[in-house]
């Protein structure tokens, strides 16, 4: 059986591939924040589809001690999902604080829950990280401090993990998932979160590792960085 780690389980896209990856027949670990949310995720998929340990990806010891509750437990496929949009700072009005918080979980993250996990995955296993087009650097935007700058920051971070683990032929990608119609892309945005994760579903299905490093969209084609 296929064994999916989704971190940020318990809503949007992350919720989504849960149930996708669950309906598939896959052994499904979604990962929670809260324990309310946790329960809320089990009870609509069910507890034979899906388990559900609690995590903070930006919480070291949250990351050892659910590296620790895996186990030897093999590891198909890893979506680093977890991340947060923050306050939309701009220039002479930011919280260091919160900018230094969103770097914790979108970029040093899904760093700490890949090193953690790292003997877990399988040799040809695919790793995932869900970042965004708002952190290419070709693109001519205005504000968002936080957020662009830690997406571009994690596609730099995955570019290096893909040489670190393409020895052990694991494919390691980050991935647009698309302007998503959740609680971060809002109501106005332009797919939703069912299209998003059936894109990213077969992106994951036809990739190699010829492809590790790479930026890639939800519909499969290739992100300028």
């Amino acid at each position: 059986m296929t064994t999916i780690v989704i971190t940020g389980a318990s809503r949007g896209i992350g919720r989504e591939l849960a149930s996708q990856y669950a309906a598939q027949g896959a052994r499904v670990i979604g990962t929670c924040r809260t324990q309310d949310a946790a329960d809320a995720l089990k009870a609509e998929l069910g507890s034979d589809a899906v388990t559900t340990p609690i995590l903070d990806v930006s919480d070291g010891a949250s990351v050892s001690a659910f590296a620790s509750a895996l186990g030897d437990t093999p590891i198909d496929v890893l979506i680093n999902n977890a991340g947060v949009l923050g306050d939309q700072f701009s220039f002479g009005n930011m919280d260091y604080d919160a900018w230094t918080n969103a770097f914790a979980i979108n970029t040093l993250g899904p760093m700490r829950v890949t090193e953690a996990l790292a003997g877990n995955l399988v040799e040809g296993a695919k790793v995932i990280t869900i970042s965004s087009q708002m952190g290419s650097l070709l693109r001519d935007t205005q504000g968002s401090y936080p957020y662009r700058s830690t997406k571009a920051a994690v596609n730099k971070v995955v570019q290096l993990m893909a040489h670190d683990l393409k020895p052990r032929s694991i494919t390691c990608i980050t991935m647009h998932p698309g302007w998503v119609q959740t609680d971060m892309g809002g109501p106005s945005a332009s797919i939703t979160p069912e299209e998003s994760a059936s894109g990213i579903r077969n992106v994951i299905d036809g990739l190699t590792l010829a492809q590790t490093g790479s930026f890639i969209q939800w519909n499969g084609e290739t992100h300028p960085w």
